[in-house]
């Protein structure tokens, strides 16, 4: 019986290692009211947690095969201790057609080099919406699209809360515009969840790192919610708040090692109602 169990464990130990080994495509459509007609089936490539792992390659593969109208990058392109982004940029440098948006992540902007970071994204035409936004535009109608940079310290203030919330607020024209928030954070939802924003793309979670079926991430974040987290993958929507979309990431970090949930890029299909 204990060679069996064993053998279990093996055969379940090596379907993980070639499951982290490519990057899935998940799939989700968002169906609002104030998505505009000329935006009926636009598409969002969403990624995140990327910490420099390998996958670029066949991210781009995805990106070719999808044809997304953007792409939205959600921070932790760095993998700390180091300052690279070799693996984003290689995306910037084969995806020249599709206009590609990032916000930083905590790794991103922990680095010491964050400076150089959006540089460098720059350069290899990656446009960083850090505190920041873009009106898209199809025809006469469009859609607006905002960053918030990660806040950099692990323990978030009240304060700094507020002034996120704010900064959100203050991009938003007068009348109404559906709109897309790129923020890095998924945990942050229950404070900005009630801002003006239709649509929240976040990561930062991996989710949970290791996914059980009826059960979900197991592994958060150091704190309250370091296990069984909220918020930490999929669609997230409380009341009449803000619709989050939340990658799992597709991250390849042995320390971090993923179970039962392999690396993943997003596409998100908007529909009007």
């Amino acid at each position: 019986m204990l060679c069996i169990i064993i053998v279990i464990i093996l055969v379940v130990l090596s379907v993980n290692e070639r499951l982290n080994e490519r990057v899935v495509l998940t799939e989700y459509t968002f169906s609002h009211e104030e998505v505009p007609e000329s935006f009926e089936g636009y598409k969002i490539m969403l990624i995140s947690d990327l910490h420099e792992a390998p996958f670029a390659e066949q991210i781009i593969e995805h990106i070719y095969d999808q044809k997304p109208d953007i792409i939205a990058i959600t921070g932790d392109m760095v993998q700390l201790p180091g300052c690279t982004v070799d693996e984003t940029l290689k995306i910037g440098r084969a995806v020249k057609d599709i206009p590609i948006y990032a916000v930083s992540g905590n790794h991103d902007t922990q680095c010491g080099a964050y400076y150089e970071v959006m540089n460098a994204l720059v350069d290899e035409g990656i446009i960083p919406l850090e505190n920041d936004s873009v009106c898209i535009e199809k025809g006469e109608e469009s859609i607006l699209l905002l960053g918030i940079k990660d806040p950099r310290h692990d323990a978030v203030s009240a304060e700094q809360y507020e002034k996120i919330r704010n900064r959100i607020e203050s991009e938003f024209p007068i009348g109404p515009c559906f709109s897309v928030l790129l923020s890095h954070r998924a945990d942050m939802y229950p404070e900005i969840k009630d801002t003006k924003v239709d649509l929240i793309l976040s990561g930062h979670l991996h989710g949970g790192i290791i996914r059980l079926p009826f059960v979900g991430g197991i592994i958060g974040k150091n704190g309250k919610n370091s296990l069984l987290p909220a918020y930490e993958y999929g669609v997230v929507k409380e009341g009449d708040s803000a619709t989050m979309i939340v990658s799992g990431g597709c991250d390849k970090n042995p320390k971090k090692k993923r179970y039962f949930n392999p690396p993943e890029v997003v596409l998100v299909t908007l529909e009007g109602e």
